[in-house]
């Protein structure tokens, strides 16, 4: 499994994410294992992904795969909403298993996202695919 490395500077840390602009423009975040995210979170890290994209909106990579939690309600809807599409104009999700998948794949059926969104297993071709849109500011 490659790991994202969270570099040292220019990381806004929430309660529950790590998050930074990659230097090829695509926000990149790290969900903290363990934790459950409520609607304010979900709130706070839309924020943040504001923050450390300048305001401009931008194609994300967001590891969920030490994220051994779940999300409320209210905060997976806010995630698939208008406030975060704001922010996101595609979202590629990592996550660890083929469970992880089979869960995160029906979120998206209930949960319909006003971007794109896919999920990945590793990084590499999460950029792939998010580069190939023709979405989302890069600079």
């Amino acid at each position: 499994m490659s790991e994202l490395v969270v570099p040292s500077e220019g990381v806004l840390t929430t309660r529950t994410e790590k998050i930074w602009l990659g230097e090829d423009g695509i926000i990149r975040a790290v969900i903290h294992p363990g934790l459950v995210t409520r609607l304010e979170d979900a709130q706070e890290n839309v924020r943040g992904f504001s923050e450390v994209a300048g305001g401009v909106r931008r194609l994300a990579l967001i590891d969920m795969r030490a994220h051994a939690a779940s999300a409320t309600r209210d905060a997976r809807e806010y995630y698939a909403g208008p406030e975060n599409a704001k922010v996101c104009a595609a979202v590629a999700l990592l996550v660890r298993s083929a469970i992880s998948r089979m869960m995160g794949n029906f979120f998206l059926g209930i949960n319909k996202t006003i971007f794109p969104l896919k999920l990945f297993a590793e990084p590499e071709p999460a950029l792939d695919w998010l580069r190939q849109l023709d979405v989302g500011e890069r600079r």
